[in-house]
């Protein structure tokens, strides 16, 4: 076992016959990132509980040289909240993130990884698809699944039980491959146990990277954002999402009412980026309203 201090971080490794394992690293506030190499060697695997109970890091940087993440790598890293995963990681073991509850956004280069990221984390989660450039070519956002338990007495046996749209949406859409035209389809079915928050992040993901997304898909997503326009610039606002926003006013997705809404809500919170957008979207796409005096 040797030791080395990385970005600030110690970390513990051993050197394999394929490569260096990292063992171990210490708690770090911010981020951690991981070193491409050590001892000239590099960096291919992250062993059993190696990044285990780290609560402070919001963001671990892993190695681009990484192919094997062992089970129980990230165990309790309840501060996680964004992971990307490299181009080169082929095996994740089981349990790999148990108790990463708030884990809200995952990055993979492989859809081969999707199925077993979805069984892992069965919280609300946003999974974006990139290329080996980097680029992205598709982003979906996955709704919680909700599991229960019950108890067969006599038996002494329990049965796991999921239900709810979160469920129906990884087991139905995501295998070796995404079945985008199925994801698509299910929407609509969504929309009375689904909160509209959640539903208009989900369509306007499908908007911005529209990868196989079919014309009468679209117009679903389009009509949704529109009925509830002020549900989404509201929602998008708490959660910083200005890309989403910029989106909404560029294809016009916005109405009157909403943007004027949308505006006050805005100015309310401080957000000068968001109400400079709104304004200058609601100057060009809507004519000033006539003010009328009875004598």
């Amino acid at each position: 076992m040797a030791e080395i201090y990385y970005s600030g971080c110690k970390i513990e490794y051993v050197i394999k016959a394929a490569g260096a394992e990292i063992t171990a690293c210490e708690d770090s506030k911010g981020r951690i990132v991981l070193p491409e190499e050590a001892e000239g060697r590099p960096v291919v695997s992250l062993g059993r509980y190696a990044l285990a109970n780290i609560r402070s890091a919001r963001e671990i940087i892993l190695p681009r040289s990484l192919e094997t993440v062992n089970s129980l790598a990230f165990y309790n890293d309840r501060g996680l909240k964004r992971l990307d995963l490299p181009e080169k990681v082929y095996r994740i073991g089981g349990d790999a993130f148990k108790n990463c509850d708030g884990i809200g956004e995952v990055v993979i280069r492989s859809e081969r990884l999707l199925r077993y990221i979805l069984d892992e984390l069965s919280q609300e989660l946003i999974v974006i698809f990139k290329d080996t450039e980097d680029n992205i070519i598709w982003k979906l956002l996955f709704p919680v699944s909700a599991e229960s338990f019950s108890e067969d007495v006599p038996g002494r046996t329990f049965h796991r039980t999921f239900t709810g749209p979160g469920y129906t949406y990884r087991r139905e859409t995501a295998g070796n491959s995404v079945s985008f035209k199925r994801y698509d389809s299910l929407f609509k079915r969504s929309f009375e146990e689904e909160a509209a928050e959640d539903l208009c992040l989900l369509a306007v993901c499908r908007l911005i990277y529209p990868y196989k997304l079919e014309k009468n898909a679209e117009e679903v997503y389009r009509e949704y954002l529109r009925e509830n326009a002020y549900t989404a610039v509201k929602s998008f606002i708490e959660k910083g999402l200005f890309d989403e926003i910029l989106y909404l006013t560029e294809k016009g997705l916005i109405p009157q009412e909403a943007a004027e809404k949308a505006s006050d809500f805005a100015r309310e919170r401080g957000d000068a980026q968001t109400l400079s957008r709104l304004m200058d979207y609601r100057l060009k796409s809507f004519k000033p309203k006539t003010k009328t005096f009875e004598l």
